[in-house]
Parts: structure tokens; C-alpha cells; sequence
């Protein structure tokens, strides 16, 4: 394979068309599309403005897709051409097509998005949505008495204290992990 440009400090994802006659690269700022028989560059695709983290190709290599932390997906021709673009609330962690509807899912850590090739452009109101809002943490104070807790110190598992010295006693060794006691770690 042709080395990556200088300018390209990392690969972040890899994938290759159906076929086996292309692999598509997320490098720096840019896709890469190399030929996967020779390793030569084929073309290096602008269209984000930032680190470009997922790429993924549906399942009839007819497009494929790129996500970035711009907080965009552009959808590529086969043709190497951007037909579409759309965006989420934070940058794109992962891009995925389905394999029988070629309905593309993308996801960033807030959202997540779903695109049917029907569709010319994305209906942001129906098409991404919300994570829900994270649970409030609360804390109860227990009603059972106060229990004494030992753990294995090797497999870290815990048990009633007095179990535990009862089973060490019968097994010479933690009930789950089997490891002696007295065996240094």
C-alpha cells in the first residue's frame, strides 16, 4: 500500500467494499480510497472539517458512508461523489449499514440517526434521536443488619464472612477460583 500522506497522523477505521475491490480509509480529515489489489490510492475524498472516525460500506457497494468528530455523515457514491449530507448533536463515533435494507445507523455519544437510500434528504424530527437523559443517582440506606463481607483476594469475589472461612477451611482454597490461601499472588 501506497504509505499515508505525512499530513495524516492516525487511522481510526477500516472497511472494505463488498466486492473486495476497494478499502476505504478514515485518516486525518479525509476518506481514502485505495485499490485493495495493488495498494494504490485511488482518491482521497474532502468533505469534513474535522478528524474523520467511522466509515462503513453498505452491503450492495453502492455508497458508503463516513462520520467524523464535525458532528457530520456524508454519504459517497460509488462514483467517489458526496450525495448527502446530515448531522448529529455531537461527533460520530460509529457508522453501520444494514445488510438487508441498506438503512444507514449512525450514532454519536447523544444520538443516533437512521437514513433509508429512498430518502433525498433526512428528516432531523424523525430521523435521530435522543439518548434518554442519564438517571439520577440515588442512594437508599439498607435495612438489613450490618453483615461482615470478605473477599477472595484473588478472584475478588465476596462472600459472608463466616461462609468463606468455613469453605476455606473445608477446601483449602477459594470455593470459585480454586487458588490456595496462603498462595502468594
Amino acid at each position: 500500500f501506497d504509505a499515508l500522506p505525512t499530513f495524516f497522523c492516525s487511522v481510526y477505521d477500516i472497511a472494505f467494499k463488498p466486492d473486495g475491490s476497494q478499502i476505504i480509509i478514515a485518516a486525518g480529515l479525509r476518506v481514502l480510497v485505495y485499490d485493495a489489489a495493488d495498494g494504490a490510492i485511488i482518491h482521497p475524498l474532502k468533505g469534513h472539517k474535522d478528524i474523520v472516525y467511522c466509515v462503513a460500506y453498505a452491503k450492495d457497494g453502492k455508497r458508503f458512508a463516513s462520520g467524523s468528530a464535525d458532528k457530520s455523515i456524508i454519504i459517497w457514491t460509488s462514483k467517489l461523489e458526496g450525495i448527502l449530507k446530515y448531522t448529529h448533536n455531537d461527533s460520530i463515533q460509529c457508522v453501520a449499514y444494514n445488510p438487508v435494507t441498506h438503512q444507514l445507523a449512525s450514532c454519536s455519544s447523544g444520538d443516533f440517526g437512521l437514513w433509508s437510500p429512498e430518502q433525498k434528504s433526512v428528516n432531523k424530527d424523525v430521523l435521530i434521536k435522543r439518548w434518554p437523559r442519564p438517571l439520577k443517582w440515588e442512594y437508599f440506606r439498607s435495612l438489613l443488619p450490618d453483615v461482615s463481607i470478605t473477599m477472595c483476594p484473588t478472584c475478588f469475589k465476596m462472600f459472608h464472612s463466616e461462609d468463606y472461612e468455613l469453605l476455606v477451611l473445608q477446601h483449602n482454597c477459594c470455593p470459585y477460583c480454586r487458588r490456595p490461601i496462603d498462595e502468594p499472588n
